[in-house]
């Protein structure tokens, strides 16, 4: 297992190999300050990899975990227009 931090969030991947593919668990944690707020406290999904680069697998995980974070952090920040 590998833990990554990315925006405060932090980001953990859980490599294993399997029948020629790599299965991949990435496992994003919220911050203490917005679990209530995003409802809840993980984020979790499953990918696999053809690749033999473990490295690269892991990199791959961590690069989608950023782009989930990224649009929780973009959500938060989205002003809502008054309703008339």
């Amino acid at each position: 297992m590998t833990d990554f931090s990315h925006r405060g969030f932090l980001v953990s991947v859980f490599v294993r190999r399997s029948s020629g593919t790599w299965e991949v668990t990435t496992t994003v944690y919220a911050p203490k300050g917005l679990i209530d707020e995003l409802g809840d406290q993980v984020t979790m999904y499953v990918s696999s990899s053809p690749t033999n680069r473990i490295e690269q697998v892991r990199t791959d995980a961590f690069e989608q975990a950023k782009t989930v974070i990224n649009d929780l952090v973009a959500s938060r920040s989205v002003i809502p227009l008054p309703v008339k």
